[in-house]
C-alpha cells in the first residue's frame, strides 16, 4: 500500500509546467506570471498551445497513476481509489521537485474523475469551458465546476470513507485558490483571452 501512495505522489509531483515551458521557451515558469506551475499561468505567459499541453499532462497524471494501481494492486484501488486520487493531487499541489511549490490541482481534479465518474465530470468541465467563455475567469469556472461535481460524487453511492476523501479534495483545491476566491469577491481576478 505505500508503494501505490509514493506512484500517486511521485506521478501528481511531475512539474509539467516548469518542464514545457523550459523546453519550449527557456524560461522558469516559477518565474514568469503568476509564477504558478499550472496551465493558466502557462497558457497566459508562454501560448495557448504550451497551456492546453500542461493542462493535458497535469490531467493524464491521476489517470496514469489508477490505472497503474487498479492493474498491480488491485484489492486497494477498489478501497481507496480516491485516497490515491488525493495523494496523486497532493503531489501535483507539493511536488517535491519543487520545494513543495506547485499548481492547483484543477487538471488533475478533472482528469482522476475522468476516469472514475466520466459522464457527470464532462459535464462539469463543459460548465467550466462555458463559465470561463462567459466571464473570461478561468478561476471561477474551475471553482464552480468543482463545487458542482464534487457535490454531485458525494451525494453518489459512495462510502464514508470515499465521501470524506471527496470533499477534503474540493477543501484542498479551494484553500489553494484562496487569493483567486478574494479577488472574485473583490471583483479584480485577473481574466483570461481564449
Amino acid at each position: 500500500m505505500i508503494i501505490s501512495f509514493l506512484i500517486s505522489y511521485l506521478l501528481g509531483s511531475i512539474p509539467f509546467g516548469k518542464i514545457v515551458t523550459k523546453l519550449l521557451t527557456g524560461k522558469d515558469i516559477t518565474k514568469t506570471g503568476s509564477q504558478n506551475i499550472g496551465a493558466t499561468n502557462v497558457y497566459r505567459s508562454v501560448s495557448k498551445k504550451a497551456g492546453l499541453s500542461v493542462l493535458i499532462l497535469d490531467g493524464i497524471k491521476p489517470i496514469i497513476a489508477l490505472v497503474i494501481i487498479s492493474y498491480f494492486f488491485n484489492d486497494f484501488y477498489q478501497n481507496y481509489k480516491f485516497l490515491y486520487f488525493f495523494i496523486t493531487i497532493v503531489g501535483h499541489i507539493f511536488p517535491i521537485w519543487l520545494m513543495f511549490k506547485g499548481g492547483k490541482g484543477v487538471a488533475c481534479f478533472f482528469g482522476g474523475f475522468l476516469i472514475i465518474s466520466p459522464i457527470p465530470t464532462l459535464i462539469s468541465m463543459a460548465v467550466w469551458m462555458v463559465t470561463v467563455k462567459i466571464t473570461k475567469i478561468s478561476s471561477l469556472g474551475a471553482l464552480l465546476s468543482i463545487f458542482l461535481l464534487t457535490s454531485y460524487q458525494i451525494v453518489s453511492n459512495y462510502g464514508t470513507l470515499n465521501k470524506v476523501t471527496i470533499f477534503a479534495i474540493m477543501l484542498l483545491i479551494f484553500w489553494k485558490h484562496s487569493e483567486n476566491i478574494k479577488r472574485l469577491i473583490q471583483g479584480k481576478e485577473n481574466k483570461i483571452n481564449l
